[in-house]
């Protein structure tokens, strides 16, 4: 018996391992680490003619030499390919002494040295004896039979169940049954647990599942053609470059919706996919970068400059983090990426420089659409299109979406570009009627994956409908609401909260003509099918083909209320296979309808429940938006005790009023201005927070108070320092920073635990940042030095916001503005004052005229924000933030354009 290592598992079929122990006894480990040495000595070698050991010409299945950078060592390889890529010609290399596979360029590839030869290759393949794949067929005119018969594939899972033996096994040996030219037929004994186990005995009584159906998971996988889910990263369809990077990230297998997305991916195959993990990059970008690598990209496209691929993120911190994730992938040197962002600035898109290497650009709609009018000849390449975050790139910029759609499809619909690849891959988070569009217009057989329940009956257009009653009439407005006899046979499911309701439910439709049957925990087992039944017992009951789903009673969260509209995902509408047929042709299946009872039970539902249903084409009822409104007026109320809202008082609005825990009307009391409301006022910007929001100190030209109190902290400290004996959450210490004194308030104190030294968060009370200091550097403050009040204030400019619907200011613009105006004196005219913060419009620096009685304006803050071009003017901001009730207008945004 042979001790073997088993280092790679493609199938059953193909397993790549060393010998550990052979017939001749033990494989010399050593002989293969002197190889190593001697090639890296050789090939390292300074004086080195690289041209003298470059193969004359390089053929599939010629042994060569290559630098495999994972080992930072030259290794012996098999040419497996030689293709055409991206930056000229690629060969897929097949190291013959480690089992992986590398892909390089052509001038890459050296010539072996006779001696690198001797030692035969360390890794070999071996396959399974006595195991053959097997697939289930399903046939009869029901689908009643079921059979396993041959098959040419592995299913994954039979693949799968081999890989974790293999990693739950401490020793690996095998009987040799069949050697062939390329290939060991071997049987397999795994020591597990101290049991020795032969794998094909074992495989044949594991319950191994050779088919999965996505949909029993709650799952929408639409496709032309078959996806079959990669479950761990060592099926997955990516380099093994990849894969190391990602297991070295500490990513352990694809989640659910990458184990299908990323096979569509990898196939170039046209790709929707909605799922939680919709915003994270890494849902299509381990795919993407292994298919724009392996791909071949001919000479039509081959024979101009510009980029191949553009990822488009919703704003530029998306961007970022997308670029961040490319360079840290190492695909700089073979895709060479570039990050553009551009503003407004005059000649700003003219001025920007595409490298003729860049085969990928990251950038938002807004940007893309403006290099279009002035690079349009450099981006004819395009093959690959990617939307990150789908949903919020056509929601906040539809019409330059719409503009690179058509850029898209013009540039690849050329005869010439009839042989190179064409991909759209779009990943969010939601579903959004765009997409339908993106789907019937601009795709070609789509797969579409979509993992979140109540976003997959949004794509399959269930209908919503809506029924206002008391709880006390429910069962009357039920029964009136609903076609119980219809001209078309339907299944009707109505779902409940307990055991109690189907029963009611159940006596009460048995009254009329229709049909029924119930379940609940104690009645389930009786039923192969039941349209009567509660929540508990949805999931068991498996029902896929329902027409109609009545929520008799409320769903407590998003996640019930998608599963219980996922009973009717058979009846869900197929886009793919309508963009496949080339029309939306009509189909056979009823439509799918939700109805939905809502009484005086479900008041703190109603926010939730109408943010959904303005998604559909439901009517809402007059009654529902009135009381949804006095609902967000009353939870608005209760925000009594949290402060203003920053974008608010920002920008005039709030970036998502529904979820902002801040307050956003103004209160008489709470906003009391304790700074003058108009006027002019000298202020001194020390701590820039974003481009249009400091704190800084007013700066009193007769008397200032904080200048005599910094003048006695100098001279205190001078002659005494002592440190602060204990250091509380909420107490005044002060602070030395180079030759200035602050006063600080600990706003946070960590328990300090073993440590010698620990940090506090401070509050700068007379600057306004907030930042960690080290604890031993707190100073006591004398009692005298404590009855200044705090000295900061909050600066708002008026009339700036950052520009592309962005809702953050750009680094580059903060870091512009903090260059220019921290540390210096600013004349504002006060157009505002809401407690301790002043809105000021204009904010100007003035120089005065050495010599002269004369003041000239140096800049004006508003004017160097927008010259940046990352800003432009909010002429409504100050009239909105006045608004004495700037708050729960959000619901003004669920009222249909009729109304």
């Amino acid at each position: 018996m042979l001790e073997i290592r088993i280092l790679k598992v493609e199938n059953p079929s193909c397993l790549w391992g060393r010998l550990v122990k052979g017939i001749e006894g033990t494989e010399n480990k050593k002989e293969y680490d002197d190889l190593q040495v001697k090639m890296n000595l050789f090939y390292h070698e300074v004086n080195l003619d690289v041209q003298k050991v470059k193969p004359s010409s390089i053929e599939e299945g010629q042994v060569c030499v290559v630098y495999w950078s994972a080992l930072r060592s030259w290794c012996r390889v098999i040419i497996e390919s030689l293709f055409k890529g991206t930056t000229g010609t690629k060969a897929m290399c097949f190291l013959v002494d480690h089992g992986e596979r590398v892909v390089v360029s052509y001038e890459e590839i050296l010539a072996p040295l006779e001696t690198f030869l001797q030692l035969p290759f360390w890794v070999r393949k071996f396959k399974l004896a006595g195991v053959l794949p097997m697939t289930l067929l399903v046939s009869g005119d029901c689908l009643q039979k079921a059979e396993l018969i041959p098959s040419t594939q592995w299913d994954s899972s039979a693949t799968r169940y081999l890989h974790n033996l293999l990693r739950a096994s401490t020793q690996m040996e095998a009987v040799l049954r069949d050697t062939q030219a390329d290939c060991d037929s071997i049987e397999l004994y795994l020591t597990v647990k101290n049991v020795k186990v032969l794998y094909s005995k074992s495989v044949l009584m594991s319950p191994i599942n050779f088919c999965s159906d996505p949909s029993k998971n709650g799952i929408v996988v639409h496709s032309a053609i078959s996806l079959d889910a990669c479950t761990s990263l060592a099926n997955a369809p990516i380099t093994d470059t990849l894969r190391r990077i990602l297991m070295r990230k500490g990513y352990s297998d694809p989640s659910v919706a990458e184990s299908y997305c990323w096979p569509a991916v990898a196939r170039g195959c046209d790709t929707v996919v909605i799922s939680h993990s919709g915003d994270r990059p890494l849902t299509y970008i381990p795919p993407f970068l292994a298919h724009m690598q392996l791909s071949s990209v001919f000479s039509a496209v081959s024979s101009r400059t510009g980029p191949i691929a553009v990822i488009l993120c919703p704003g530029w911190e998306k961007a970022q983090a997308v670029f961040d994730l490319l360079e840290e992938s190492h695909t700089v040197q073979d895709l060479h990426p570039m990050l553009i962002l551009v503003g407004l600035g005059k000649d700003e898109a003219k001025n920007v420089k595409i490298q003729n290497n860049c085969q990928v650009i990251v950038s938002t709609p807004f940007t893309l659409a403006r290099l279009l009018g002035s690079h349009c000849f450099q981006l004819l390449r395009l093959c690959h299109l990617v939307l990150d975050e789908v949903d919020l790139l056509f929601s906040r910029a539809p019409d330059e979406m719409a503009s690179i759609l058509q850029h898209f499809k013009k540039v690849t619909a050329g005869e010439e570009r009839t042989s190179c690849p064409r991909q759209i891959i779009a990943a969010g988070k939601r579903w959004s009627p765009h997409l339908e569009g993106l789907l019937r217009d601009h795709m070609s057989s789509p797969a579409v994956v979509i993992t979140v329940t109540e976003e997959a009956a949004l794509y399959g257009n269930v209908h919503q409908m809506i029924l206002l009653c008391l709880d006390s009439s429910k069962m009357s407005v039920l029964l009136a609401g609903l076609d119980l006899i219809p001209d078309v046979a339907q299944k009707t499911l109505f779902i409940t909260n307990s055991a109690e309701e189907v029963e009611q439910v159940f006596k009460a439709v048995s009254k009329t003509s229709a049909f029924s049957l119930k379940a609940h925990e104690g009645l389930t087992y009786q039923f192969d099918f039941t349209p009567i039944t509660n929540n508990e017992c949805i999931k068991a009951l498996g029902i896929r083909d329902a027409t109609c789903v009545v929520h008799y009673s409320f769903p407590s969260s998003p996640k019930l209320f998608g599963r219980r509209l996922f009973c009717m995902s058979e009846n869900f509408r197929n886009l793919s296979d309508e963009v496949g047929q080339g029309t939306a042709a009509e189909s056979q299946a009823p439509v799918a309808k939700s109805v939905l009872l809502l009484s005086e039970k479900n008041a703190h539902h109603v926010i939730g429940v109408l943010r959904y249903l303005k998604r559909t084409e439901a009517l809402l009822p007059t009654e529902l938006l009135h009381f949804a409104q006095g609902v967000l007026q009353a939870k608005e109320e209760q925000k009594t005790d949290r402060p203003l809202c920053l974008y608010l008082k920002s920008f005039g609005f709030c970036r998502d009023s529904s979820v902002c825990p801040d307050r956003h009307s103004i209160s008489p009391t709470l906003d009391h201005p304790v700074h003058p409301e108009l006027g002019t006022i000298l202020v001194l910007p020390l701590y820039i927070k974003t481009a249009s929001v400091y704190y800084g100190r007013i700066v009193r030209k007769k008397e200032d108070l904080y200048e005599s109190l910094a003048e006695k902290m100098t001279a205190y400290y001078a002659t005494e320092k002592l440190g602060a004996n204990e250091v509380l959450e909420g107490g005044v210490y002060g602070l030395q920073e180079e030759e200035l004194y602050h006063r600080v308030r600990v706003t946070s104190a960590p328990d300090k635990g073993d440590r010698l030294f620990n940090s506090v968060r401070a509050l700068f009370l007379d600057e306004g940042r907030e930042q960690e200091v080290k604890a031993h550097q707190l100073l006591q403050l004398p009692a005298q030095f404590h009855s200044l009040p705090p000295q900061a204030l909050e600066i708002v400019v008026c009339r700036a916001m950052p520009i592309d619907a962005e809702v953050d200011w750009n680094p580059k613009v903060i870091r512009a503005i903090s260059q220019k105006i921290r540390g210096q004196q600013h004349q504002a005219k006060v157009a505002l004052s809401l407690r301790n913060t002043v809105f000021v419009d204009p904010m100007v620096r003035m120089t005065h005229m050495p010599g002269l009685k004369t003041f000239i304006n140096e800049y004006n803050v508003h004017t160097e924000i927008l010259s940046t071009g990352m800003g432009t003017s909010n002429p409504t901001h100050l009239d909105r933030c006045a608004s004495p009730s700037c708050g729960p207008k959000g619901v003004r945004s669920f009222v249909p354009a009729s109304h």
